[in-house]
C-alpha cells in the first residue's frame, strides 16, 4: 500500500505540473476511454480517482486537474460527482454531477442497455469548450466469446452535446474492449478503442488485485494536430469486494463439506450398532 501512496503522490505531482484543459470524463469506472458503456457499478461499489490530458508540457505550469467519485446502487443506478481544479481555483464552478440507469441486463442474446446524463451543472466555463453540460445517452454493449481473442466487448450508443456536433445535434459513439489477466501482471489489463462523436481514441489500463487502478491513453488519434494524452489515477473496493465474497464462498463451501462429513459419520455410526 505505501508504494501505491508513493506512486499516487508522484502522479498527481505530474498532473499538476502538466495538465491542460479538460474535455470530458476519461476512463470513468463503468466507462471506456471517454465513452460510457452499458454497464454500472454493482451495489456498493465505489471508486474514487484524479485524471487530466496533457498536450503542451513545454511549459512547467499547472492547469485543470479533475477529482471524481462514483458509486453504484442496487445493480441499476450509478452515481457521479466530479471536481473540477482549473487554473484560476474558481471552486464555485467547478462542480458536475453524472446519472447512468441500466436498464437491460446481458443475458443470452439480450445486450446490456444503459441511459445516462453527463455534466449536470450550469457553471462550466466557456474555457471547457468540449465540456458540455447536460449530456443526454443511450448506450448499448454486448460481450462476445470469440475464437483466440476469448471475450471482447462491443458498445454503440447515441448522443447529445458532447457527442455530437454544431451541424449534427444527436451524435454516434462506439468502441470494443477486451480484458486478460495474466499472471505477472497481479491483476487484470483492459484495452479500449473507441470512437466518441469527434475523434478516435485507445487506451489502456491496469487494475491491481488490491484495487489500484492506473490508465493512460491518446484522445483523437484521427487528428494529429489535436493529439491528447490521457493519464488517470484511482481506486475502487470492486477487488476488495470480490475477495470477500471468495472467501464467503469458500466458507460456505468448507461448512457443507463438513456438513457432509458429520452426516456420513453419523450414518456410519447408526449402520454399526
Amino acid at each position: 500500500m505505501s508504494k501505491h501512496l508513493m506512486l499516487l503522490i508522484l502522479l498527481f505531482t505530474i498532473f499538476c505540473m502538466f495538465s491542460t484543459d479538460v474535455s470530458s470524463e476519461i476512463f470513468s469506472d463503468s466507462g471506456l476511454v471517454d465513452i460510457p458503456t452499458g454497464e454500472v457499478l454493482k451495489h456498493g461499489i465505489f471508486g474514487v480517482g484524479v485524471y487530466a490530458p496533457f498536450q503542451d508540457i513545454s511549459e512547467f505550469q499547472r492547469n485543470t486537474v479533475i477529482f471524481r467519485v462514483s458509486f453504484g446502487m442496487f445493480d441499476r443506478v450509478e452515481f457521479g460527482a466530479t471536481h473540477i481544479l482549473p487554473h484560476s481555483n474558481d471552486a464555485s464552478r467547478s462542480f458536475l454531477a453524472h446519472l447512468k440507469a441500466h436498464i437491460v441486463t446481458e443475458s443470452g442474446l439480450i445486450p446490456n442497455v444503459a441511459l445516462g446524463i453527463e455534466n449536470l451543472g450550469d457553471k462550466v466555463s466557456y474555457k471547457w469548450n468540449t465540456y458540455e453540460p447536460q449530456s443526454s445517452y443511450l448506450v448499448i454493449s454486448k460481450t462476445f466469446n470469440l475464437p483466440r481473442i476469448h471475450l471482447i466487448s462491443g458498445h454503440i450508443g447515441i448522443g447529445n452535446n458532447r457527442f455530437a456536433t454544431d451541424d449534427r445535434p444527436v451524435g454516434f459513439f462506439a468502441g470494443v474492449s477486451t480484458e486478460i489477466s495474466p499472471a505477472f501482471a497481479r491483476g487484470d489489463i483492459g484495452f479500449n478503442l473507441e470512437y466518441d462523436g469527434v475523434g478516435v481514441n485507445a487506451g489502456v489500463r491496469h487494475t491491481a488485485n488490491s484495487g489500484f487502478q492506473i490508465a493512460a491513453g491518446v484522445e483523437t488519434l484521427n487528428n494529429p494536430d489535436e493529439i491528447r494524452y490521457l493519464l488517470s489515477i484511482s481506486w475502487s473496493n470492486a477487488k476488495m469486494l470480490e475477495q470477500i465474497d471468495g472467501v464467503k464462498r469458500l466458507a460456505r463451501q468448507a461448512a457443507k463439506l463438513a456438513s457432509q462429513a458429520r452426516r456420513q459419520t453419523e450414518s456410519s455410526e447408526e449402520t454399526t450398532e
